[in-house]
């Protein structure tokens, strides 16, 4: 079988591991100049479990984010060895109430304890582990630190530093034989023709569109332009979107900008707040504010370029100083100003949502909705969802291909 992937993401670059593997010829398109340059990069890598989604009372979001961190780990030392995915972990999450919390602590405690309770079936149903560990005690409110919260939590939730996992994948698929791989080349067009595809085509060092094909199978895993190249393929999503655009600030050497106190991986609910993530495998820490770095949002992208800023230095500032005021630990840093060793990293988020994430009945606070759909037959278009769900959505496509079957997607 002849695929074509289009997006280098770490959705795609799995599609194309496993269908390679099992011996099909796949050429993934990139518009990027590297694969796993963009969303799968500039993240916090946080293998959710569902505790932020607290605001979704179905419970939809959390039991969907549990099975699917069940399989992160699994899938991902098919190409990585467990030694080295071990070294990329991180320490456990501390959940930060702030007194102007969206959610009381009372409901978040009450959705912390059914997190919990799914956790410890699935993974002694399944004979699973989350991240290689199992049995998880229950969670309870904690007193405070500092005034700036009314509650913490610590929580048995954990990530993986991204820029390691793509370093690792990467190497894989421009070492896998069957792979072969197009950069800096924008697919604008999939196109049928006599029950196979060809895409349309325009490298970024060409004046001319080409075309490349046929292929037997095409599987659209693009990330914000995913739903525009299938409309203009002939398979519009008629579904109303939300479009962001979110940075966030990495600081190299961390330990020493800290002066060694450093802060507790975190993340605050419920609202327009933040994450912190220590890997201490890379001296790195990562850091996001919202009302900071969310510096572009809209119903209906246009382009999928990145936003310009005008001051890099004052962004990340202001990330630091934002989060300083649920986590004074970052005061030093706003003391001893390291910028030459920060840098901003970011992308778009896509969801399906009318409003952004202030609006406490926006969608963009249930996210159950995604995975792949053949939209005709051999044509597959793959919404990841999250970073934690880019291993299992690969892997119900890949399935779903092989055995010629229908997959439940969004």
């Amino acid at each position: 079988m002849s695929v074509s992937i289009i997006g280098g993401g770490l959705t795609g670059c799995l599609i194309a591991l496993e269908l390679a593997e099992a011996g099909h010829k796949v050429v993934l398109f990139d518009r990027a100049s590297e694969l796993m340059a963009r969303a799968s990069f500039a993240n916090e890598g946080k293998i959710h479990l569902g505790f932020v989604y607290a605001a979704d009372t179905s419970f939809q979001t959390a039991r969907r984010m549990i099975d699917d961190a069940l399989r992160f780990r699994p899938l991902l030392e098919r190409w990585i060895p467990s030694r080295v995915f071990e070294a990329m972990i991180y320490d456990r999450f501390d959940y930060f109430v702030p007194h102007s919390s969206m959610l009381s602590v009372k409901a978040i405690n009450a959705h912390f304890g059914k997190v919990i309770q799914y956790l410890n079936v699935q993974t002694n149903r399944n004979a699973a582990s989350y991240l290689g560990r199992r049995d998880f005690a229950p969670v309870s409110p904690s007193a405070p630190p500092h005034d700036t919260l009314q509650a913490l939590f610590h929580t048995p939730e954990q990530g993986v530093w991204p820029a390691s996992i793509a370093e690792e994948i990467r190497r894989c698929v421009h070492s896998h034989p069957r792979v072969d791989i197009r950069l800096d080349t924008t697919v604008t067009k999939i196109r049928p023709q006599k029950q196979q595809w060809h895409l349309d085509l325009m490298p970024s060092d060409k004046a001319e569109q080409t075309t490349e094909g046929p292929f037997e199978t095409v599987i659209n895993c693009a990330w914000a332009g995913r739903r525009h190249l299938d409309a203009a393929s002939g398979h519009p999503d008629h579904a109303q979107w939300f479009y962001r655009y979110k940075f966030g600030v990495v600081l190299s050497n961390a330990r020493a900008a800290f002066g060694g106190a450093l802060p507790r991986n975190s993340t605050a609910m419920l609202g327009a707040y933040g994450d912190s993530v220590y890997c201490a495998a890379q001296d790195s820490l990562y850091c996001s504010w919202y009302p900071v770095g969310m510096c572009f949002s809209c119903a209906e992208l246009v382009s999928d370029q990145p936003p310009r800023l005008d001051d890099h230095e004052a962004a990340i500032l202001k990330t630091w100083q934002g989060y300083a005021t649920i986590d004074p630990t970052f005061k030093t840093l706003l003391e001893t100003q390291p910028i030459s060793k920060a840098r901003i990293v970011g992308d778009y988020i896509a969801a399906k949502a009318k409003t952004d994430i202030q609006d406490p009945n926006s969608r963009l606070h249930e996210r159950h909705g995604y995975g792949a759909m053949q939209l005709a037959p051999g044509y597959w278009s793959v919404e990841t969802g999250k970073y934690t769900s880019a291993a299992r959505c690969a892997e119900d496509c890949v399935r779903a291909i092989l055995e010629r079957e229908p997959c439940s997607g969004f």
